[in-house]
């Protein structure tokens, strides 16, 4: 895969897909998005691309678990991209939210992690920290 350009990624689209084929088959043929999947990950992860810009990831069930930490069902979660990934899970916490998936490390992409604002919405936070 070409390297990306992740320092331009402001936002990050991920589809909780219960049937990743006919997702990527789909959204080609709705919304023109092409994938490449994404080398070096823990678990089958594939990359979301707008012509040659990385917008998101595709992410299938996995055998360990039973849906996705955001929610039981297939859906879309939005991530934003902030300076520091620990400091926007521990003001999570601090008003009223909480974090679902603490910060980690992502390969070739830095930190990340996935919260819950006081309402109930799931959304996630990536870049810098530590």
């Amino acid at each position: 895969m070409a390297e990306m350009a992740w320092e331009r990624v402001e936002f990050w689209h991920e589809l909780m897909s219960a049937d990743p084929q006919r997702a990527e088959t789909f959204y080609a043929d709705v919304v023109g998005l092409t994938t490449v999947p994404l080398e070096g990950a823990p678990f089958a992860y594939t990359i979301w691309l707008r012509g040659d810009e990385p917008i998101g990831g595709l992410v299938p069930p996995r055998d360990d678990e039973p849906g996705w930490p955001s929610g039981p069902t297939p859906h879309w979660v939005v991530s934003f991209s902030v300076a520091d990934v620990e400091r926007a899970a521990k003001r999570t916490e601090e008003l009223g939210g909480a974090v679902v998936v603490p910060p980690v490390d992502i390969p070739r992409f830095g930190r990340a992690a996935v919260l819950r604002d006081p309402d109930g919405a799931v959304f996630g936070v990536f870049g810098g920290s530590e």
